[in-house]
């Protein structure tokens, strides 16, 4: 809604949860999204965002970043968008992480901005849009279950062991695609094909030939990539 400008339905949305907050008679509520991390680039959607917050009776916020491995975060994210139909290089998102210090990509539904130099930008969103930042550690997020870093801070031992019998009943829900499944979507992406078996068993020389190149050419590419992320980045 954010990115669309839709301010009056994110008003809505701001006003319903808020509303919620105070039935059940808490003082916080935690809103989580991984488009927010739009926030850190188009800070005048998060200003945006706060005006229409306080408007809904929300006071203090706070905002909280998660802040990964570059390398991991570059191939965590290469694989999760190979199944939205999106046609990405590891070669091009890497040039433009290392201009910019994120990219920016686009699905039918979103358009995303990947932050890799958190530092950077949560300066810029700390002097124009709200000091109380928080950077947190990928490790430390995940360490235990997935949040305990945030909710230990906001519920009581009891809630939160109970937080963490069901994250463990949960599970991991997204696990990193192979390779291979990584190039050959990309390729049906690319063409505009399903990446089905019908599409592999039709075409399935060209396929595996053209998975091969790109395998053993990502092979060589992320070891450069590591390299220059690491002088980047340190």
């Amino acid at each position: 809604m954010s990115q669309k400008r839709d301010l009056k339905s994110l008003n809505v949305f701001l006003q319903a949860i808020y509303e919620q907050t105070s039935k059940k008679h808490c003082k916080v509520s935690l809103i989580s999204g991984e488009d927010f991390e739009n926030f850190l680039v188009d800070i005048h959607l998060a200003n945006e965002f706060e005006i229409l917050a306080k408007s809904a009776g929300y006071s203090d916020i706070e905002w909280v970043v998660i802040q990964r491995s570059q390398i991991d975060y570059l191939l965590s994210i290469y694989s999760e968008k190979s199944a939205y139909k999106m046609v990405l290089d590891l070669g091009l998102i890497a040039n433009s992480i290392l201009e910019y210090g994120f990219f920016s990509a686009s699905s039918a539904e979103y358009n995303y901005k990947f932050v890799f130099d958190i530092s950077k930008f949560s300066k810029f969103f700390k002097k124009n849009v709200n000091p109380n930042l928080t950077i947190i550690n990928f490790d430390q997020f995940i360490d235990d279950f997935v949040g305990k870093r945030i909710f230990s801070y906001l519920v009581n031992d009891k809630s939160l062991e109970k937080l963490r019998q069901e994250a463990k009943s949960i599970g991991k829900m997204r696990k990193r695609h192979s390779n291979e499944k990584i190039e050959f979507r990309y390729l049906a992406n690319f063409l505009g094909m399903k990446a089905n078996k019908e599409f592999h068993e039709n075409n399935k020389n060209l396929v595996d030939s053209l998975v091969s190149y790109r395998l053993k050419r990502n092979k060589a590419l992320i070891q450069e990539i590591q390299i220059k992320f690491k002088e980047r980045f340190g």
